[in-house]
């Protein structure tokens, strides 16, 4: 199946996704799941996630793909500092080192797909929408989890000590 489709919408998305996250953006707890989810249900709704001719290499790619995903937006929701106004209000503002892990996270899928191309592995269109979408997913999920020990006027970076802001 032909990828590019499915690639120039990834790009199309991750573009903005950064755009907004390197920018201080409040924070909908609520919405935060809703485009990671979208885009996991149309990765997973094309056909041809498993290689037919291929089924144990091709699942065991799509595991690795799955939990390097996990990892990446791990590392990414890292990255994100939050902090919460005096209103209550959640926000987060990427930092320079959110912009590395998006080059990272990009450059792991690419590797990915080359080693199915080498294995031989012909994967379906929707694994790089998979591979967004369950990224994303566990980054704002961390950052979610971040945030539920934030008070209020408080901002912290992961391991970092809390700072009123002023």
């Amino acid at each position: 199946m032909n990828q590019l489709p499915n690639l120039v919408i990834a790009l199309a998305v991750i573009a903005w996704v950064v755009s907004r996250q390197l920018s201080a953006q409040p924070v909908d707890e609520r919405k935060m799941y809703v485009l990671p989810l979208i885009l996991a249900a149309a990765g997973i709704s094309q056909a041809g996630l498993i290689d037919p001719h291929h089924q144990v290499l091709s699942t065991g790619l799509l595991a690795v793909e799955s939990v390097v995903a996990l990892g990446l937006g791990l590392l990414r929701a890292a990255t994100v500092r939050i902090w919460r106004d005096e209103s209550g209000m959640l926000w987060r503002r990427g930092t320079w080192l959110t912009a590395g892990a998006w080059l990272l996270s990009l450059a792991a899928r690419i590797a990915l797909m080359g080693v199915g191309y080498v294995l031989g592995v012909k994967s379906g269109s929707g694994g790089v929408l998979l591979f967004l979408g369950i990224s994303l997913l566990a980054q704002n999920a961390i950052v979610a989890w971040r945030a539920r020990f934030l008070p209020v006027g408080a901002a912290v970076r992961w391991g970092a000590r809390a700072t009123v802001q002023g």
